[in-house]
């Protein structure tokens, strides 16, 4: 045993393992600021799981999914709008320093809304990249949320989940029976306020 672990040296334990594809999506992080600390552990503990399951014989895709759709993009939208118009962002909305350098970046020009938002997600999105890759990280397939609405996935899901009797509505809102399925209490699907876009 032992003479076998001399003999593989810094291959041992390495297995030629299926190949079989596997994903590993890490880090994540919601592009409405700055990556934190805690972004940086679940960077290197993503990538640590990636290269273990390499090195035992995966064939390893690392995934970054972009929440680029929803409320804290909204918020995010109107507080760089707010800056570029002189004003405070709302209580709610985003008041770090990075909020006024997205504004600055963007210019003088008060541009619609869905032009604020697509530049300062792609703004942050660059700024968390350019970190990701100074501490060694790489990925290869950035997954935008967005792109799940402008290609209709998520209402053919929802309509495929009506259709099959798994949903029902109360209270204002979407929900679906998960109960069925073994959960302790449904979930919400969609909210009232997310209703209709």
């Amino acid at each position: 045993m032992i003479a076998s672990v001399l003999e593989a040296g810094a291959r041992y334990g390495r297995s030629a393992g299926s190949g079989s594809p596997v994903n590993v999506e890490f880090v994540s992080a919601n592009p409405t600021g700055p990556l934190h600390v805690g972004h940086g552990r679940q960077a290197a503990l993503g990538d640590g799981i990636a290269a273990l399951l390499e090195w035992t014989g995966w064939r390893v895709s690392r995934e970054f999914y972009y929440n680029d759709a929803g409320g804290q993009i909204e918020r995010l939208t109107h507080s760089v709008m707010a800056r570029m118009k002189g004003q405070e962002p709302a209580e709610d909305g985003y008041h770090g320093a990075y909020i006024q350098e997205v504004a600055d970046a963007f210019g003088s020009r008060v541009p619609a809304l869905e032009e604020v938002r697509r530049f300062a997600v792609d703004y942050l999105r660059k700024e968390q990249d350019r970190d990701l890759q100074a501490f060694g990280v790489r990925f290869d397939t950035y997954f935008l949320e967005s792109s799940l609405y402008s290609n209709q996935q998520v209402d053919e899901t929802l309509k495929t989940l009506e259709r099959a009797g798994h949903t029902y509505q109360q209270d204002g809102a979407l929900w679906l029976k998960t109960t069925d399925f073994g959960d302790d209490k449904d979930r919400v699907l969609v909210r009232s306020a997310e209703k209709g876009g």
